[in-house]
């Protein structure tokens, strides 16, 4: 079904351009196992002509993916960070006595961030291997200001959608299999994260325990 639908976003792609970099990034922020990187690298394989200098490909990168993506990436966010915001209290509040830590931890922990969140969401959107949907639910349990969050996760997508165009642009017969490689990387650092995040929990509770 997923590589259906892939098959399906890069068909029309390929047939309505920006417009469907636009609605092709909505869905594989709701759709996960979509690969993140194969839009954009494809947008970039397929819609800039071939034969461009660095600088003359600059300016089709920019109206045809970088705009719409980065658009569509930060509306896409909302997904994750919604079903985290209004989620993430009840749950934490409900699962405290599992997870070793509180509400009332987060909150702290939120305050020892500020001021640095925005950045360190700017930063990791703007790495290509580092999962999207994983930092718009940390941005959403920590009841990041929407303003904030749209901000930078709009700000972010830019460098990262830059980089994925032009790699798709340089590589064109081969974007596939590198946007592979890059969506392995990212499923990496996905299972690396999520098992931090056991180690953490694990560690806290036999913290509370002590």
């Amino acid at each position: 079904m997923i590589g259906g639908i892939t098959e399906w976003i890069m068909l029309m792609l390929r047939e309505h351009g920006a417009a469907m970099v636009f609605v092709g990034v909505i869905i594989e922020s709701i759709i996960v196992p979509i690969p993140s990187p194969l839009i954009i690298m494809g947008a970039g394989a397929l819609l800039i002509e071939p034969g461009l200098s660095w600088g003359s490909a600059l300016q089709p990168i920019a109206f045809k993916i970088i705009l719409p993506g980065a658009v569509a990436s930060t509306l896409g966010a909302f997904f994750a960070y919604g079903i985290a915001f209004w989620g993430g209290k009840p749950a934490i509040d409900r699962l405290q006595s599992f997870l070793g830590f509180g509400w009332e931890d987060v909150q702290s922990f939120e305050k020892r961030l500020q001021g640095r969140v925005a950045l360190m969401i700017f930063l990791l959107r703007a790495l290509p291997i580092v999962p999207l949907s994983l930092i718009s639910a940390a941005a959403g349990v920590l009841r990041l200001p929407v303003a904030g969050f749209s901000l930078w996760t709009f700000l972010g997508s830019i460098p990262r959608c830059l980089v994925l165009g032009y790699l798709g642009y340089l590589t064109r017969d081969t974007y596939e299999g590198l946007a592979g490689s890059i969506n392995k990387a990212e499923s990496l650092v996905s299972a690396g994260i999520v098992a931090g995040a056991i180690a953490l929990i694990l560690w806290l509770r036999a913290r509370l325990r002590k």
